[in-house]
């Protein structure tokens, strides 16, 4: 090798380090034959060994070159297309990415929920498509009640995150609705820039005032201020 270039015995073609896979216990670090001869040794070898055991071998004779055969999708698909797998001596994943993102998400929802991706779908038909709270469609994130585990409905982001942020908490979530009304309606009839009226509480002023809202007093009665 030199120049960062190797010879392929089986080929016998000069080639440049980036043709070749990798194998540190050889000492430049490279395989011993080019990729594209090591991948054909492999799978002469795989069918070889196919056909000892009395396994039919299907023929991917056809498959140009820059292209690997995908089982998901049943084609021929072009490299670039296809996932990576660094593991392997041909540097490729068993699946094009189109294939081997529709498998790691099945594999998800089994992994996180125990649910399959048909169970998702079922439920996703019966929400319409939509979350379950604000009714944007494509909802993407399956809630669960963090106590019991249980699922409960797909969301979307925003509407997932409020409820961690707010702590999944009833109380909380009431309070927080009584809140925004009370402010809301007490705001309602001042025009921009007014001077608010005497007793009105101003977000963020520290009045000392006891709270107002049913659920801010709901709230802080289960956690014991007030």
């Amino acid at each position: 090798m030199s120049n960062n270039r190797k010879s392929c015995p089986e080929c016998g073609v000069d080639k440049p380090a980036d043709a070749f896979g990798r194998n540190k216990a050889l000492p430049d670090g490279l395989s011993f034959y080019c990729l594209e001869c090591n991948r054909r040794r492999n799978s002469e070898w795989y069918r070889q060994s196919r056909r000892a055991e009395g396994r039919s071998v299907r023929d991917h004779s056809w498959v140009p070159d820059g292209f690997r055969w995908c089982p998901g999708c049943q084609q021929a698909v072009a490299h670039e297309e296809f996932s990576r797998n660094s593991r392997q001596t041909s540097g490729f994943g068993s699946l094009c990415l189109p294939c081997h993102r529709a498998s790691s998400n099945k594999a998800y929802w089994k992994r996180r929920y125990g649910l399959t991706r048909a169970q998702v779908d079922v439920l996703r038909d019966g929400q319409g498509d939509a979350c379950a709270i604000c009714g944007a469609p494509g909802p993407e994130h399956l809630d669960h009640d963090h106590l019991t585990g249980r699922i409960r409905a797909l969301l979307c982001q925003r509407c997932n995150q409020g409820l961690g942020l707010l702590r999944d908490d009833p109380a909380i979530l009431r309070a927080a609705a009584d809140y925004v009304e009370e402010h809301r309606e007490a705001g309602a009839g001042a025009s921009p820039g007014a001077t608010p009226a005497p007793g009105h509480r101003v977000p963020g002023e520290l009045t000392g005032r006891p709270p107002t809202s049913p659920g801010m007093r709901r709230a802080q009665a289960m956690y014991g201020r007030g």
